[in-house]
């Protein structure tokens, strides 16, 4: 195989797995909501807009990321918070270096620390390399045997704070294609529901944990639960700038429905996990060099499609702001 494209963010954990950071709660300002819903900023760039489905996620050209103003940036987070996911094209992100990459994701919010995956060597855990080659392995691997590798979620519930609008770009994609990354709308999910149902739901919580599927199989089911962070959070929340009711369900970290008997909370998310995945809104995002994805982590929901070949190199990074608290959406 080729040396890296990018040796210098290769994954290094020097310090080896950490405890999760239990995060105090804070208020976070909300850029969405400073911005200007004509988008000045970006039009000012050339901005096309192209929809991936009228449900969720739209392709951006004509902006360059880097060259964004506070004011653009904040314009990005209302896009994002409307649509989801925005799949950015021609950007040269992965090569304006870790300080200015650092800078531009901080605005959107303070940097979560991730415990246990890897950064690149010079910065810390605010990076998250997501790395697989013939030495290191997949997702495949490191869930074991299974017939399905699908595993949606949302990144780090388990605070009081949330992720907010989250930063994923494409240092290299496999040489054969794959490795495509899928989003489903949690807004869409609750419009799907019959009133009633939706009635029902409302007045429920999920308890968050860190012990999620990747953290105890990365460190053990023993250390995970003992190093656990926790936090409950309603089913039904109001996204913090669109105002919109979510389904804010996360199958590997909202674990039971708080007041139920685990076979009563089994059978509701059972339904809810099922149905968040329905192809009526969700999309499915290609990469390929030069694509940085934002999203906004309390208007979706992701899985990683590990359908590449065995052995071949897929090199990402992720950065995740928190956003605020979720506060319920009420009926």
């Amino acid at each position: 195989m080729s040396p890296p494209k990018y040796p210098d963010y290769l994954p290094t954990r020097p310090e080896g797995f950490t405890p999760t950071l239990d995060v105090p709660l804070f208020h976070s300002e909300e850029p969405g909501l400073r911005a200007d819903p004509n988008y000045p900023e970006l039009k000012k760039g050339g901005l096309v807009i192209q929809n991936i489905t009228p449900r969720i996620g739209s392709e951006i050209h004509g902006i360059q990321i880097s060259q964004l103003s506070k004011r653009g940036l904040d314009e990005v987070a209302l896009l994002a918070a409307k649509r989801g996911v925005l799949v950015f094209r021609n950007q040269d992100f992965a090569d304006i270096g870790p300080a200015r990459q650092r800078d531009i994701v901080s605005h959107y919010g303070p940097l979560h620390k991730h415990p246990t995956m890897g950064y690149p060597k010079g910065t810390g855990p605010e990076f998250h390399v997501v790395y697989a080659d013939e030495k290191v392995g997949t997702l495949r691997d490191l869930l074991g045997p299974r017939s399905s590798y699908d595993l949606w979620h949302i990144d780090q519930t388990f605070t009081q704070n949330v992720p907010s609008t989250t930063f994923f770009w494409i240092l290299e994609g496999p040489a054969n294609g794959g490795g495509d990354t899928a989003f489903t709308s949690l807004v869409h999910a609750y419009q799907a529901l019959s009133p009633a149902f939706r009635k029902t739901l409302h007045n429920l919580s999920i308890f968050h944990t860190s012990a999620s599927v990747g953290e105890v199989a990365r460190v053990g089911q023993e250390r995970a639960l003992k190093e656990a962070v926790n936090a409950e959070h309603p089913l039904v929340i109001e996204h913090p700038v669109t105002k919109q009711p979510v389904l804010f369900v996360n199958p590997t970290i909202g674990r039971h429905i708080v007041g139920f008997n685990p076979t009563e909370s089994d059978l509701l998310l059972k339904f809810l996990h099922d149905h968040i995945k329905s192809l009526d809104f969700s999309c499915r995002v290609r990469w390929e060099p030069g694509t940085v994805v934002v999203w906004d982590q309390r208007s979706a929901a992701h899985t990683a499609i590990p359908d590449f070949e065995n052995g071949e190199r897929r090199h990402m990074v992720r950065m995740i702001p928190y956003g605020n608290e979720p506060q319920p959406a009420f009926p």
